[in-house]
């Protein structure tokens, strides 16, 4: 699904979020609970939203049901800072809303950007449910014969975003790590 630069880079860290969420560190399926953590912080998380919406739109994973593709692809295709991005008076009566995201959504509504927040989590969550290339690749299956070579390859990787995270720290103005 083709998608504006802004919802094409803010679903993979909605994605991401959303798949740290899944599993704890025994790869216990703990979705659900943390959701409800979340959705217990609304008021603590919601000034989040200027810098991580996405950190803050995982609360509402599952609220909403789409009535229009059509409507729901228009603002895929644009961003927020448009002055045409729809407004959540404008998209509400376009969605179907669980009854337990009402209050979030009443919340969220009284905080500087939360109109036009919720407007980018209800199109978060349309991509999460009808965009197949938002889905990250499966891995590929092992080759024996490939496996020393693919190890190689990842500890070139690993060595490469150190270096980049060693000098991206510098720039914030920590002291160099040794190399």
């Amino acid at each position: 699904m083709k998608k504006s630069r802004y919802f094409s880079e803010l679903i993979k860290s909605y994605l991401a979020e959303v798949d740290d969420l899944v599993t704890d560190s025994e790869g216990k399926s703990v979705l659900q609970k943390r959701l409800n953590e979340k959705r217990r912080e609304i008021d603590a998380i919601l000034p989040m939203i200027e810098l991580s919406p996405e950190m803050v739109a995982v609360m509402f994973y599952g609220a909403f049901g789409f009535r229009s593709p059509e409507i729901m692809q228009r603002i895929v295709l644009s961003d927020p800072e448009q002055p045409d991005f729809l407004s959540w008076a404008d998209l509400e009566s376009e969605l179907t809303v669980s009854d337990w995201a009402k209050p979030l959504i009443s919340s969220s509504l009284k905080v500087q950007g939360g109109d036009a927040f919720l407007v980018s989590t209800a199109a978060l969550e349309f991509l999460r449910n009808k965009d197949t290339f938002s889905a990250p690749p499966p891995e590929p299956e092992s080759d024996e014969e490939n496996d020393d070579e693919n190890e190689s390859d990842d500890d070139d990787e690993m060595d490469d975003l150190n270096e980049a995270g060693a000098d991206w720290l510098t720039e914030q103005g920590f002291d160099p790590l040794d190399r």
